[in-house]
């Protein structure tokens, strides 16, 4: 589950199992989520999610309560913490109030973060992901990758 070097740009959703719990949009749902498969949240969920695969808080997803699993993505909003995660990506629209405990992370420009993050392991190893763009890349009009 750990991106290779020559696989440094996949996103963090190619490399997770296909199998997940759904909380569709405009769905609301009160408890804890625990289980073996993912979970990708849509709609609001008030409670914890103890997860064995990637949990993913979509645009439009909402989470109050915490998540506990390997990898975790953040594009909507999460009121809580991230514990014992492997990797962590906060994309552009993502909102996080709450600690952050991870090994790696991602941060996107534009996310907003309220809390703490405590990075355990792997030091000074950086990582990269690649989030999909609408029209040209930079500012100057070519759409190449910076360096990293």
């Amino acid at each position: 589950m750990f991106l290779k070097h020559d696989d440094k740009k996949r996103r963090l959703e190619d490399t997770a199992g296909g199998v997940e719990s759904v909380i569709a949009a405009g769905t609301k749902f009160k408890g804890t989520i625990t289980g073996q498969a993912g979970a990708r949240i849509s709609g609001s969920l008030e409670g914890d999610i103890n997860s064995q695969q990637l949990v993913w808080v979509e645009q439009k997803g909402r989470v109050d309560g915490n998540i506990r699993g390997p990898f975790v993505i953040v594009e909507g909003e999460l009121n809580g913490n991230i514990e014992a995660a492997e990797q962590v990506e906060l994309r552009k629209e993502g909102r996080v109030t709450g600690n952050i405990d991870t090994v790696m992370i991602a941060m996107a420009e534009g996310c907003v973060f309220n809390g703490q993050i405590q990075m355990r392991g792997k030091e000074g190893k950086s990582i990269t992901f690649v989030e999909r763009r609408t029209g040209g890349g930079r500012a100057d009009g070519s759409d190449q990758s910076l360096p990293s």
